[in-house]
């Protein structure tokens, strides 16, 4: 670095050094990053301080994934070793590229900003001068990933988005850092080019179990604005199947005939043991802000089988003047499957989860009936993540996320659920992922 800046002088040189210090002392996020390319994808100097070629300071190095390139991804291939280069396109406004045929690669940083990380590279043949729409950077053999100046992985499409996750991982297990995942658009409108979302980083499904099992383990009667607890904690979790004749998100014909799509209410208080399926989907909870907020009905405490209740909900508990634990298990203690319903008011959706304390049968889940929503409208739904839960759980799942994902775009976590474990009930793995 100190061999380039004594070629610099005057105000040019001392705002590079600043700049550079700048880069060093703040580690970018990834909307930054996304800010940070769209910022010199747009630029389009001739020439960078010092004379230096243009893309020392502006323009995108990218390097297409091809399926033919090793694992890890920053693995040179048999073409590099035998070229002494990788092959890198110039990404930049005014530069004609050659059509990107990959869905996904990564990005290095521009020559300055490698330099200021003690991470440079060096073009072979070809300087850059010209600004040619190719440029060969020199193979870096060995070197750690660490040391490699690797800013983001980029994707044009839903395939490409899979690889760039699995790539994710990859850097994540060899460094302990997270690379962000960038979508790239040339078409896009100008600084708009690379986009970031938090919903495309594989470490999402990391901040979505915490507000799960921070749910959980809220045992609060009610929300801080006077609603059931169910608007605001624990976890609504619905077993849905999976298959390619019916979407797993879509109310089944029974559901809709009966005005009810069945799912269970778990929190730590509750008592239950073991969800209904082995795989579904989560629920936020009912006070989260959504495109189509879903409709409460009625309460069980235990399974009511309510497929065979024409309007899934039965006589509620105060129409039959009950309203303590002591005088719903005189009257249906023996038979908590034949319970009357109970409301979403705090006292009476309370009273669901208290009626179960301490009984025998309170490992069973209890039902919850949400009124039926329209179909195929995934994306407004309050759907927050898939869960699985033993046997062929994990294959379920992973139809789903992939299904969901072919149909709406957008990725959606798969969280293990054990409502046995001493510690946290749902988890999040990396590797239980489908991409």
């Amino acid at each position: 670095m100190y061999g380039l800046l004594r070629h610099l002088s005057g105000v040019s040189g001392l705002c590079l050094v600043l700049a550079l210090a700048g880069l060093q002392a703040h580690a970018l996020n990834g909307p930054e990053i996304a800010q940070r390319f769209n910022q010199t994808y747009t630029s389009t100097p001739q020439r960078c301080v010092g004379n230096r070629a243009a893309y020392y300071c502006s323009g995108v190095m990218a390097k297409q994934i091809l399926p033919s390139d090793p694992v890890p991804f920053w693995s040179h291939g048999p073409d590099a070793i035998g070229r002494g280069a990788e092959r890198f396109d110039y990404l930049r406004q005014d530069v004609t590229p050659g059509p990107l045929a990959q869905d996904s690669g990564y990005l290095f940083a521009d020559r300055f900003t490698a330099i200021g990380q003690s991470k440079d590279y060096q073009l072979q043949g070809d300087d850059g001068m010209s600004r040619p729409p190719e440029l060969l950077v020199v193979n870096w053999g060995a070197l750690p990933p660490v040391q490699l100046p690797v800013q983001a992985l980029y994707y044009r499409s839903m395939e490409g988005l899979k690889l760039a996750l699995r790539n994710q991982l990859d850097w994540f297990e060899a460094t302990g850092e997270w690379l962000p995942v960038l979508r790239f658009d040339a078409a896009a409108s100008p600084g708009q080019q690379f986009g970031f979302n938090q919903r495309d980083q594989l470490y999402y499904g990391y901040q979505v179990v915490d507000r799960i099992n921070q749910r959980f383990d809220d045992t609060a009667p009610a929300c801080p604005d006077g609603r059931a607890a169910l608007y605001c904690n624990g976890v609504i979790i619905r077993g849905t199947g999976y298959g390619s004749t019916f979407k797993s998100w879509n109310p089944s014909p029974n559901s809709i005939e009966r005005d009810g799509v069945s799912a269970s209410y778990v929190r730590k208080d509750v008592g239950t043991t073991q969800v209904v399926g082995n795989e579904g989907l989560i629920f936020h909870e009912l006070g989260k802000p959504v495109p189509h907020t879903v409709r409460f009905r009625c309460a069980y405490p235990d399974n009511a089988a309510t497929s065979g209740i024409p309007n899934s909900c039965r006589a509620t508990c105060v129409s039959q003047n009950i309203t303590t634990v002591a005088q719903w298990r005189t009257r249906y203690g023996s038979n908590p499957g034949t319970s009357c319903t109970f409301g979403d008011n705090p006292v009476e959706f309370q009273l669901n989860t208290d009626v179960r304390v301490g009984q025998s049968w309170a490992t069973r889940h209890n039902e919850l009936i949400i009124g039926a929503w329209p179909q195929d409208i995934p994306t407004q739904l309050p759907i927050e993540a898939i869960f699985w839960e033993g046997g062929s759980g994990l294959q379920g799942a992973r139809y789903i996320q992939n299904d969901f994902l072919q149909v709406t775009g957008r990725l959606m976590p798969i969280v293990r659920v054990d409502l046995r474990a001493a510690g946290n009930r749902f988890s999040y793995v990396p590797a239980d992922q489908s991409y």
